[in-house]
């Protein structure tokens, strides 16, 4: 029993009579007559009416008929989702990743999705929030992952909020701040302080919180500027340089006691606001969209907020 002449018995069906659904179908009326035929024979049974002028189903062509369209509707989605397999495999997409988000997501994403889809062209891209948004905005991005508390004004923009990052300052194991238990932040500032780029506003935080400690004409936190997370982990492990960085990067650091994250006085909640940023408005490819699912797999989010 092939599909064709189930769709040839829908439409008939569908369209009351022989001459009707031979003009939808592109055939003659003889050849949709000899293909229902065919399918009465294949089933042993009368599946129309034929009386009044009208093809109507009987009793066993309405069973028929029920099982057809789900054939028939199943058989549309098989090729679609075909389709999008073959779009994914052979598609492109271009992604930015965040210092934060790279060093976390950017390794077991890429492997699972190279994995499913190894003829996938993907283009990366790792910069700052204000980087990618001009990227993006230039459509020379799909979509990037990064810090996204700063773009909640953005209009243009979609953003689905991912779980936040915690961040921490550490130190090397026999650092002389990892004695100190709690010291204040601006006891960092006896040490080279190492991190990525910062957004605006968590720098003009730091900034007040150092000169309501020191006074005016205190320096700025970080010394070093670098958005490299395996050079930070080098550089703290190594020197004296006191390094922030997400707490999830140094998990086996801190387990085999060779860093020590410090806890500051008062308390600083280093939480990053992180998100899944793309144009409001414009779709997807399947390419990316395949990509955007293992990420929410690997970041999940506690909700979504969407600006069209």
């Amino acid at each position: 029993m092939g599909l064709r002449r189930l769709h040839h018995f829908v439409t008939l069906i569908e369209q009351g009579s022989f001459a009707r659904a031979a003009t939808a179908l592109h055939l003659s009326q003889p050849a949709l007559s000899r293909s229902i035929q065919g399918l009465e024979d294949e089933f042993g049974s009368q599946l129309l009416d034929r009386s009044y002028g009208k093809a109507r189903p009987t009793a066993s062509g309405s069973i028929v008929l029920e099982r057809a369209r789900r054939m028939l509707r199943e058989g549309r989605e098989l090729r679609r989702d075909l389709q999008l397999l073959r779009d994914v495999e052979m598609g492109e997409v271009s992604v930015g990743f965040g210092p934060f988000a790279a060093a976390i997501l950017m390794e077991p994403v890429l492997t699972v999705l190279l994995a499913r889809y190894p003829k996938l062209r993907i283009d990366i891209e790792i910069a700052d929030t204000p980087s990618m948004v001009q990227k993006l905005k230039a459509e020379q991005l799909d979509f990037f992952v990064g810090e996204s508390q700063s773009l909640k004004d953005e209009a243009q923009l979609r953003i689905d909020r991912l779980r936040s990052l915690e961040t921490s300052f550490f130190v090397r194991s026999g650092h002389a701040l990892a004695a100190r238990g709690a010291p204040a932040l601006t006891g960092l500032l006896a040490y080279p302080v190492a991190g990525p780029r910062i957004p605006a506003r968590v720098a003009d935080f730091f900034r007040e919180r150092i000169r309501a400690e020191a006074g005016e004409g205190a320096r700025e936190l970080l010394t070093v500027t670098c958005d490299d997370m395996h050079t930070l982990r080098t550089l703290i492990l190594n020197t004296d340089a006191v390094g922030l960085v997400p707490r999830a990067m140094m998990t086996a650091e801190q387990a085999s006691g060779a860093l020590v994250a410090l806890q500051v006085t008062p308390p600083i909640d280093l939480k990053a606001a992180y998100g899944l940023v793309s144009l409001a408005g414009r779709s997807l490819s399947p390419a990316a969209q395949a990509l955007v699912g293992l990420v929410h797999q690997i970041l999940p989010g506690p909700a979504r907020l969407s600006r069209s």
